[in-house]
């Protein structure tokens, strides 16, 4: 079992990508019931966004969850991490961390609703591939590939993760995309099931953007980002997958990061999504084929960049915040509070010993830092791209 496990530190090379995709916008015309939408609201950047019905939302339609019964909220939190509301009643609303664009306006998807980004559902191509080809003991690149500055944690038995991640508009050329993330994985060869969260600016929409993704075969024809495609159940009203995020948002004084959790209810299987205090959702055990029906055996953290290497050159899409780990706080781009939950999804644990891995450190660097109090585990991550040190 020990040697099973351990081949996914090799496999998580392969896939620690993200390729060209859609932006979690889901189309009307495929996947919403116009008769499902209860409000529409447009924001001041453009957004336009559905308020579905939580009962009609894309999820249900996935054949395994044909008779799921919606779960609202976790049955239980590891302890000490029962998450506070940022929109708790009866608060300050000038202390409401508005780290979505369109939260601005003070307007929210109504109860028994989720919000949909619906504005840029047509402009985004669906993921069909994966960018890597690979064997037990080689990785070959296939076409656009991914390029990253993460950090590994192998193991077993892991009911969660979680990290602090600070947001970045980084310079993005055509067609790419950069991204900041966490990933919670098990599984081996097709059966390499994988759950994902954080950040990510592409040409399209050039705002970072929130994300998730998931996959149940190793990205070969199962998964999508956010509401894309069937799977990912969504609770929460107020917050909408793929909409713009804020980096001139500031949290006590200081640039706007997230808050991102990933765990797992034991009473059910159910995988939830956190970000800043708020459940988002789930996604069930039902729809993987193997590994994350149970717990997780890899945890991940980092940025990743979608290389296309135009005109033959490396790519000028800039990870994290577009400078090198090197710059240090204020210019470089980190995850902090890297935490993992394990012995029956109740203890949370630091993450020390984590491996930092770079495939181009000339073009995207990662330095692990020593613990400390305010930061705990703790790296900066990123770069440029094309530089004089960067060329291919």
């Amino acid at each position: 079992m020990m040697r099973c496990k351990s081949s996914i530190v090799i496999l998580s090379i392969s896939y620690l990508f993200l390729a060209l995709g859609v932006n979690g916008s889901a189309k009307k015309s495929s996947l919403l019931d116009p008769n499902s939408i209860l409000k529409t609201i447009e924001s001041v950047d453009g957004e336009v966004i559905d308020c579905v019905d939580i009962y009609k939302q894309p999820a249900f339609s996935h054949p395994r969850l044909a008779n799921h019964t919606l779960q609202m909220r976790p049955s239980s939190y590891p302890i000490g991490l029962k998450p506070k509301s940022i929109f708790a009643s009866g608060g300050n609303s000038s202390e409401e961390v508005k780290f979505q664009k369109w939260h601005k306006n003070g307007e929210y998807c109504p109860e028994g609703s989720i919000p949909i980004v619906t504005s840029l559902a047509g402009d985004f191509p669906e993921k069909k591939t994966h960018p890597f080809s690979f064997s037990t003991n080689t990785v070959t690149p296939a076409g656009s590939k991914a390029e990253y500055a993460a950090a590994f944690f192998p193991g077993s038995g892991f009911h969660g993760a979680m990290g602090d991640i600070n947001i970045w508009n980084p310079n993005t050329k055509e067609k790419e995309q950069s991204a900041a993330q966490l990933w919670v994985t098990d599984g081996e060869g097709e059966n390499i099931d994988t759950i994902e969260a954080g950040w990510t600016v592409s040409t399209y929409t050039n705002h970072p953007t929130l994300f998730v993704y998931w996959t149940a075969d190793d990205y070969k024809t199962t998964g999508c980002y956010n509401m894309g495609c069937p799977g990912f159940v969504q609770t929460n009203h107020k917050i909408a997958l793929g909409a713009f995020l804020d980096p001139a948002s500031t949290y006590g004084g200081q640039q706007l990061f997230v808050s991102i959790l990933i765990y797992r209810d034991d009473q059910n299987g159910n995988w939830w999504f956190n970000i800043q205090g708020q459940d988002v959702g789930y996604w069930p055990p039902d729809i993987f084929n193997g590994g994350l029906k149970g717990t997780a055996s890899l945890l991940e953290w980092g940025g990743e960049i979608v290389n296309s290497n135009p005109g033959g050159i490396h790519t000028a899409t800039g990870m994290g915040s577009g400078h090198f780990p090197s710059e240090g706080y204020g210019k470089a781009a980190w995850f902090k509070n890297l935490k993992y939950i394990s012995d029956g999804g109740r203890e949370v644990r630091d993450a020390k010993g984590i491996t930092p891995y770079a495939t181009k450190p000339n073009c995207y660097d990662i330095e692990v830092k020593d613990w400390d109090t305010d930061m705990e585990v703790h790296f900066y991550f990123g770069g440029p791209g094309y530089s004089s040190t960067c060329q291919n």
